[in-house]
């Protein structure tokens, strides 16, 4: 992958549909209609979190926007997410509707090309990268870091190894409500919609938080279907929940060589 120098690289605090982000381009280029990479972050970590792959994104010349979720920085209400664990769901589902706003106002301010674009996260980014590439069938690829492409299957584990009394507290309404809500956006429920669009996965085989076992079984179950033709399985043998450099920058050539060419 060749990468373009450029004299800066702007980052822009700004909105798009009143929606906050972080705007990453080459000053260069700031008017300049170009294939656009939308990253997600993760769980309580700042929107800020995903520039070191942004500064490699925009050098292999793409546009970026780093949003932020819901109940994360600007738009934290004053919940403590690490309080209340159980807004994770609800997060990832507002990150999967409204990306289709965020794509609505860049094609219009005609700085992104629409058949261009691309999605990427990392962790709770992740499972919402693997959620948009089910439910937006025109965004070219995706990149899902150290998240899961199941996220139904997750969800019921997450509730699983809730303290039974605590888990009583909870309306059975509820839950089938929420994984009903999961399984539109569920990958592996819907794997057929990636219909050979490229895909890239990595997961540590150790990581405790988001467990290796939905990306390797989603892999084991569709690898071969031709919904998957251009779906590549990255992982690190014990590794845990790190995305390490090398990883950073083999999803950004992915990206420039499915995008860019």
């Amino acid at each position: 992958m060749t990468t373009a120098t450029f004299e800066d690289v702007v980052v822009r605090a700004t909105k798009l549909d009143d929606l906050p982000v972080l705007h990453v381009f080459a000053a260069s280029q700031a008017q300049t209609k170009l294939p656009t990479i939308i990253d997600y972050h993760g769980w309580t970590t700042q929107t800020s979190s995903e520039l070191v792959a942004s500064y490699a994104l925009v050098r292999a010349g793409f546009r970026v926007i780093l949003p932020t979720a819901y109940l994360h920085g600007s738009r934290n209400d004053g919940t403590d997410l690490d309080q209340h664990p159980e807004h994770f769901w609800s997060i990832v589902g507002h990150s999967v509707a409204e990306f289709p706003r965020l794509v609505e106002a860049l094609v219009a301010q005609g700085i992104t090309d629409p058949e261009r674009i691309g999605v990427m996260g990392t962790s709770m980014g992740g499972i919402t990268a693997a959620g948009i590439m089910t439910t937006q069938p025109t965004v070219k690829a995706g990149v899902s870091l150290i998240g899961s492409p199941e996220p139904v299957a997750f969800a019921k584990d997450q509730v699983a190894q809730i303290p039974a009394a605590l888990r009583a507290q909870l309306p059975e309404a509820l839950l089938t409500k929420t994984y009903d809500q999961l399984a539109q956006f569920d990958l592996s429920m819907h794997p057929e919609a990636l219909a050979g669009r490229p895909m890239f996965f990595f997961n540590g085989t150790a990581d405790q938080m988001v467990p290796y076992k939905y990306v390797a079984d989603f892999e084991q179950r569709f690898a071969q279907t031709p919904a998957l033709q251009q779906t590549v399985f990255k992982h690190a043998d014990g590794g845990v929940h790190h995305v390490p450099h090398k990883m950073h920058e083999a999803a950004v050539s992915f990206l420039h060589d499915h995008l860019k060419k």
